[in-house]
């Protein structure tokens, strides 16, 4: 169990706002596993959104489950290719990507 205790003026409470809009804070006892899960719901969450907004109707777990796998697929094709030919440049191989 994690005791936190802080005091807080009420400008701070009153005009607390997040760092990048859609960013939250960790809780400093969160472990790195419970933290990743929770990025994780977080990205389904934000996923489930914009579905709805696109189409106007609640997308199914099915759904939701796809493109998040669609989304990290994607995530790592791009920066995979990215830091791969950063590392080859570096390197001076010839980047084949």
């Amino acid at each position: 169990m994690c005791l936190r205790v802080w005091i807080k003026t009420r400008e701070e409470i009153n005009g607390a706002k997040l760092d990048m809009g859609d960013e939250f804070c960790y809780n400093y006892c969160m472990t790195a596993e419970e933290q990743k899960e929770q990025r994780k719901r977080l990205l389904k969450a934000k996923i489930a959104v914009a579905i709805q907004d696109e189409t106007g109707q609640v997308p199914t777990t099915e759904k939701i489950e796809e493109v998040f796998f669609l989304a990290r697929v994607m995530y790592k094709a791009v920066l995979g290719t990215h830091y791969k030919r950063k590392e080859q440049k570096k390197q001076g191989q010839l980047a084949i990507f």
